[in-house]
């Protein structure tokens, strides 16, 4: 068990690290400059940026049983281009429900490569169905429902993590 975690860490951490230059003293202030710039255009007050393709996506990362079990309840409204990236320690067949959440939301797996597995669209407030998985995943992220659709993201679409 302890081997997975730390597989699926290493996982996590690779997909989520950015490509940087290793010797900056060679690159002139203005190319500095634009990778300043760029690095922001990954932040936003405390979000973190991923793609889908080229589909921009702001998440709040969920990677704790706290975080992962609050999700997305209680909230009456999300930004367009936001959602919520649910990690989990290792891949496995993930399951969701909407108990307290009062948006309708859409759900897309994703295995350990970044690719997607399944897209859901989910009721608000329904706890009988059970979203799931069909095949063992290390991700799942919810976005406003119709997003996908709107960004035309499919099943087998890659997510790149920065």
């Amino acid at each position: 068990m302890i081997r997975s975690s730390t597989l699926a860490l290493a996982m996590i951490l690779s997909l989520m690290s950015c490509n940087k230059p290793d010797d900056k003293r060679s690159e002139t202030p203005q190319k500095e400059q634009q990778q300043t710039q760029a690095a922001g255009e990954h932040k936003r007050s405390g979000l973190q940026k991923i793609t889908i393709d080229s589909t921009a996506v702001w998440v709040e990362i969920a990677q704790d049983d706290m975080t992962r079990t609050r999700g997305l309840m209680y909230r009456n409204n999300m930004p367009e281009d936001q959602g919520m990236l649910f990690i989990f320690p290792y891949p496995q067949k993930l399951s969701f429900w909407m108990k307290n959440t009062y948006l309708p939301l859409d759900i897309a797996f994703i295995d350990q490569l970044g690719i997607i597995t399944d897209i859901h669209q989910m009721a608000p407030l329904d706890t009988i169905p059970r979203y799931s998985s069909s095949v063992p995943t290390l991700y799942a992220l919810e976005v406003n429902q119709g997003f996908f659709a709107q960004h035309s993201v499919h099943v087998g679409d890659t997510v790149r993590m920065y």
